[in-house]
C-alpha cells in the first residue's frame, strides 16, 4: 500500500481557509465521508496541534496532520487538501499550502505510507509541482511519477 491510496476523491482544491483548524477539517473531510475515520480522530489530530505546537508542519508548505491510532480510524487512509494561498500553522510562522491527512489503524500498518509520501515530498521539484498543481488529475499524475 502506498500512494494509490490518494484517490482522486480524496483530494480537495481550495483557495484559501480561516484557520489551521479549518485546514485540518477540510482535509478529513473525504475520509470522514468515506468512513475511514470518525470525527473524534479529526477532535485528535487538533488538540494534538494545539497541545504540542505546529509539529505536523514537516516542510515549509507541508503539513501532515495525524494522531495516534485509536479506535476513531477504521483502515489507512491519506487525503490532500492543497490550497492557493497557504495557512499559517502558528504565530511564529509555519505555513502550509499541501495539508495531508494519515490516519492510521496501529503502529506500522501506514508506515509503507509514509514513507512514500516523504519520499515524494523529500524531491523539492514534486512540492513545487504539487504547490502548483491546477487540478486533481494533476495532482494524481505527480503522485503516480514518484509511487
Amino acid at each position: 500500500m502506498s500512494l494509490e491510496i490518494l484517490s482522486k476523491n480524496k483530494i480537495i482544491l481550495e483557495d484559501n481557509v480561516d484557520t489551521w483548524e479549518q485546514a485540518i477539517e477540510y482535509a478529513s473531510q473525504p475520509l470522514l465521508e468515506q468512513h475511514i475515520i470518525e470525527k473524534n480522530y479529526v477532535d485528535s489530530m487538533i488538540k494534538s496541534v494545539q497541545e504540542f505546537g505546529p509539529y505536523i508542519v514537516i516542510a515549509p508548505e507541508i503539513a501532515i496532520a495525524h494522531a495516534r491510532p485509536d479506535g476513531n480510524v477504521n483502515e489507512v487512509g491519506l487525503s490532500l487538501l492543497k490550497l492557493n494561498n497557504h495557512i499559517n500553522f502558528s504565530e511564529d510562522g509555519h505555513f502550509a499550502s499541501l495539508i495531508f491527512v494519515l490516519s492510521a489503524v496501529d503502529n506500522t500498518s501506514h508506515l509503507k505510507v509514509l514513507q512514500s509520501l516523504a519520499q515524494l515530498l523529500g524531491n523539492q521539484a514534486n512540492v513545487e509541482k504539487l504547490i502548483n498543481s491546477k487540478d486533481k488529475d494533476e495532482i494524481l499524475k505527480i503522485l503516480k511519477e514518484n509511487d
